[in-house]
């Protein structure tokens, strides 16, 4: 990590970055000569530092080829950054690192903590160590830890983070880059990502996609103009290029490193004289521009500049790019098998010839293609050699074992017998931290010939927990079930090796989404003699957690009893954990949140201070961000529940879609709609392991008819499967039932939302359940049904007495109020609705309470509540509401005041939103998608999501358009 606040603005950067005319070229030797031409690209960045220096955070991304110019514009941004007295922090991500988590991110964590008086959390310990241990330093941790540390950096000062390369960093980096995006949204923080264009990995794909959509700015550098490359090569030369020289670095693509190389390869083998080739050189065809033969490519300019090194030099300086972008010397000197100084004048000389740069203390190549070009000059079977020897140099001075990992997994085969030996004694530490590389470096242990059996036994659990801990429990079970089905494990290893397989075999099924598979693995060893108390323990918890999701849910009392006890007398996390956090679904599912929201606080607690098991499936968060939410504490709810998503996305991933179901789901009651939309289409990217699918679609459906955009008849919508969750039963026959309604088939509408009732008596739905009790008593009203209503009144008093919350005691005023005609409490509904913070369902109350009122000769306050009830419905754009409320209380011959739009267009101005008319007067005033975010309390996401609406309405291009067209409108 370079500290970049030591830089000395150049003269050229500090005239750009300050008043007066900005410079048209910025006249810099090497690498910042790529900036010619990049004024418009350097004003953006201008004005996005300055936004920081005045508070707002942002993010940036630079996109382009290799070669371009990316780094050098982050080297500009980084000194305008420094001269206005920021602090800027550098990283760059290497290939060879891919497969080691936070390794991008390494350098920020040296440099912060370097900064801080006391690190939250102490160094990895080398030597082993027991799991818990080495589960406290897992990535979540430091993430956490890093994000604090960075909040704490942002309240001293804007603070700016610059990732080179980010197109190679590993995932656990591009996690922690997701999570400290989110700190711009209140910090000033300064995000510079430099990355390639396409292909792209797929966590890359959707971190920069997260970010574009939450208002990062795209600075996509392309190809120099022709007038560009000829002021390049003027300032390279000292003199303007002859015909020849240009028409043969016009064959460049612009690309400025490529022609740079050129032309320094030129100059170094004296073929140009007063800025023209030479006639006489036998390199190029001379008889006229279009004759002249270049270089095939980059690599072979590259390799012409080497031929002034001498032969040794330019070995040395190739094997030393086969082992990574970083160049120390000693350590080459010992893998080399040279002596030192002869090491350090390659360097030298190197560095002299701009091969090589300084960064602080550290030393690397200029660029990655050079690197890439000079090991290339190496057979495979050498590099691969070398990488080898360099991991056992790297063993005899005890380095970080994933960067022995990587170098030894440049090879193909069975390991040494001595590798073998230093992977069974750091298996622990690799795959606590590195687990991707430590299930490739394991499998190549496994197959070393000659391994005595308990040598195999404990790689091969390692290597399924590996596979586990790096997201691939398709492949942890086959190798699980291979190793269970040979009958290699001795009756005496059953539970030293037996039993943790077949834990790790209910995890791997449990993480496809298989519980009855995971159910049955763990019954076949409940059945076993000899397990431990603490083994047993642990089993009965983890049957309990799947049948709990299975709803079998007579085991679940007993299973989590028996974990939780025998826990707290073991003093085991685990089993207590999944004791705990099955009970805690259970109680959730049959309402009884007090005591689910007991087990979720302790969970949490017990987690934050205990350590964090990788492999046990507990969600900490969850279950008390769930019930949180249905308490109506929203905003601790949403907060709970965004660290729980970010907990399942750093571990098996398994609640990772429910979790995200249930922060849209929150969206939804707070009548963030728009917000809710934008989470679950999230949710169609996570892999369906846990049914959230289904109830995602149906969530959305929901919105769609209220907003009168639904297509397709009610049998459309997504069936139902067996991993279905019990607290989203009710969403898809809710949604057919107002589909029916939408079509006029009130009878269907009314048929479908009363077979609900009849499962609502064993009170297992009515944990969220009664979420649909207010359409319900609606349609009966309207029906005249007001037995039925009766009926739903009586169960939302059953919901109500098990955990009161002012959303429940709303209901039920709500259903009591329609069943016994009495307008009081309807309109007690409407205010304890308003105080739960549930605005969709106090505009329904709104609605109900108008007849009711007319019933009473109230006319005028009928009509109030419908205005009240369509003001509510239009900051939604539910259309369909406005739509029915009117129509129904026509009937009674009650018709709006004039307080809100009727019959809003389709396109125009007048077409829109309430919500999405303050967006556009806010971009009118200039604002940023992060600043118009913090002014109306939502995030980026959701005024994106606004500002397409918005454009889509006025069939506009840009933000630009949009403020021309408010202005116009005055």
């Amino acid at each position: 990590m370079r500290e970049l606040s030591e830089i000395e603005p150049t003269a050229a950067l500090v005239e750009e970055s300050g008043a007066g005319e900005p410079l048209e070229y910025l006249p810099f030797d090497g690498p910042d000569s790529r900036l010619i031409g990049r004024r418009d690209e350097l004003d953006r960045m201008v004005q996005r530092i300055d936004r920081v220096v005045a508070g707002a955070g942002g993010i940036v991304l630079v996109e382009g080829e290799s070669g371009i110019g990316k780094t050098a514009m982050l080297t500009a941004a980084a000194r305008l950054a420094s001269a206005r007295g920021m602090r800027v922090l550098w990283s760059e991500a290497k290939e060879l690192e891919q497969r080691v988590p936070l390794a991008a991110m390494r350098p920020l964590r040296v440099a912060i903590d370097a900064a801080a008086s006391a690190p939250e959390f102490p160094p990895m310990p080398e030597g082993r160590s027991a799991v818990t241990a080495m589960v406290i330093r897992h990535e979540m941790g430091i993430i956490e830890d890093l994000l604090v540390k960075t909040e704490n950096h942002c309240a001293a000062g804007p603070f700016v983070l610059i990732v080179d390369d980010a197109h190679w960093a590993d995932s656990s980096s591009l996690l922690a880059l997701q999570r400290l995006g989110e700190l711009v949204q209140r910090l000033p923080l300064l995000i510079l990502l430099a990355v390639r264009p396409l292909p792209r990995a797929r966590h890359l794909s959707v971190l920069l996609a997260e970010f574009e959509s939450g208002g990062a700015e795209l600075v996509r550098l392309g190809p120099m103009s022709d007038s560009e490359v000829a002021v390049l090569v003027e300032l390279s030369l000292g003199s303007v290029a002859g015909p020849l020289l240009s028409a043969a670095v016009s064959r460049a693509g612009g690309n400025p490193l490529y022609i740079t190389e050129l032309v320094a390869g030129l100059l170094q083998a004296e073929m140009i004289e007063s800025g023209e080739i030479t006639s006489d050189t036998t390199t190029f065809a001379v008889n006229g521009p279009k004759d002249i033969r270049l270089p095939e490519s980059l690599t072979d300019v590259i390799v012409r500049r080497l031929d002034h090194l001498p032969a040794r030099s330019r070995q040395i300086l190739s094997m030393a790019a086969a082992l990574g972008q970083g160049v120390e010397a000693i350590e080459l000197s010992e893998v080399l098998e040279a002596p030192l100084i002869d090491v350090w004048n390659v360097i030298s000389v190197a560095v002299a010839s701009g091969i090589l740069v300084r960064s602080g203390a550290e030393l690397s190549f200029r660029h990655d293609l050079i690197r890439q070009v000079l090991a290339d000059q190496l057979p495979p079977a050498t590099r691969v050699t070398l990488q080898l020897r360099a991991a056992r140099v790297l063993m005899s001075i005890e380095a970080p074992v994933e960067r022995i990992a990587m170098y030894l997994l440049t090879g193909d085969g069975p390991l040494e017998a001595t590798v073998v030996e230093w992977l069974v004694d750091v298996a622990e530490r690799l795959t606590g931290r590195a687990p991707e590389l430590a299930a490739g470096l394991l499998a190549r242990g496994l197959e070393t010939p000659g391994l005595d059996a308990r040598c195999y036994d404990e790689l091969r659990l390692w290597q399924v927990r590996a596979l586990l801990w790096s997201g691939n429990p398709t492949r942890a079970e086959a190798v699980a079930r291979e190793a269970l089905s040979q009958g290699a494990i001795a009756a005496g290893r059953q539970q030293e090796v037996g039993n943790p397989l077949r834990w790790l075999l209910a995890h791997a099924c449990f993480a496809r989404g298989n519980l009855l598979d995971a159910v049955a693995v763990v019954d076949s060893v409940l059945a076993r003699p000899g397990l431990t108390a603490l083994q047993e323990g642990q089993f009965h918890g983890f049957r309990a957690l799947c049948c709990v999701l299975l709803e079998r849910f007579d085991i679940v009392e007993e299973a989590s009893a028996r974990a939780i006890s025998t826990g707290a007398a073991c003093e085991d996390p685990v089993a207590w954990g999944l004791g705990s956090f099955a009970l805690g679904l259970l109680r959730f599912h049959q309402g009884f949140l007090d005591e689910a929201q007991q087990l979720g606080d302790r969970l949490m607690r017990n987690f934050e201070s205990s350590g964090r098991p990788r492999l046990s499936h507990i969600q900490p968060y969850s279950l008390s961000g769930r019930c949180l939410a249905e308490s109506d504490r929203y905003v601790v709810a949403e907060k709970t529940l965004e660290r729980a998503i970010r907990y399942s996305e750093h571990n098996s991933g398994v609640f990772l879609g429910l979790n995200r179901l249930a922060l849209a789901q929150l969206h939804f009651l707070r009548g963030r709609w728009d917000e809710s939309l934008i989470g679950l289409r999230a949710c169609r990217e996570i892999p369906d392991v846990s049914g959230h699918a289904a109830p995602a679609k149906w969530l959305e459906a929901l919105v769609a008819v209220h907003r009168g955009t639904f297509v397709g008849a009610p049998e459309s919508l997504a069936a139902p499967d067996d991993r279905e969750c019990p607290s989203y039963r009710h969403l898809r026959p809710w949604v057919q039932a107002l589909i029916y309604e939408t079509q006029g088939d009130s009878s269907a509408a009314f048929d479908t939302l009363w077979g609900l009732c009849g499962e609502f008596e064993d009170g297992l739905l009515s944990a969220m359940a009664y979420h649909v009790f207010p359409d319900l008593v609606r349609v009966a009203f309207v029906a005249g049904r007001m037995d039925i209503a009766g009926k739903v009144a009586a169960v939302a008093d059953l919901v109500d007495a098990r955990h009161s919350t002012p959303s429940r005691r709303a209901t039920a005023a709500l259903c009591h109020g329609l069943a016994e005609g009495d307008a009081a409490l309807v309109a007690q509904a409407v205010e304890s609705f308003r105080e739960a913070g549930r605005p969709w369902y106090q505009a329904q109350a709104n609605e109900l309470l108008a007849p009711l009122l007319v019933g009473e000769g109230r006319e005028a306050q009928a009509r109030s509540a419908l205005d009240d009830a369509v003001e509510l419905y239009a900051g939604f754009g539910a259309e369909w509401d406005i739509a029915r409320a009117e129509a129904h209380l026509r009937e009674f011959g009650i018709r709006r005041g004039r307080r809100g739009r009727r019959n809003r267009p389709k396109n125009g101005l007048q077409a829109l939103t309430p919500t999405e008319q303050k967006v556009a007067l806010l971009i009118a005033h200039g604002l940023s998608n992060p600043e118009i975010a913090t002014r109306m309390f939502v995030s980026p996401r959701t005024v994106q999501s606004h500002i397409s609406s918005i454009l889509t309405k006025l069939r506009l291009q840009s933000r630009i358009q949009v403020a021309v067209a408010i202005a116009t409108q005055g």
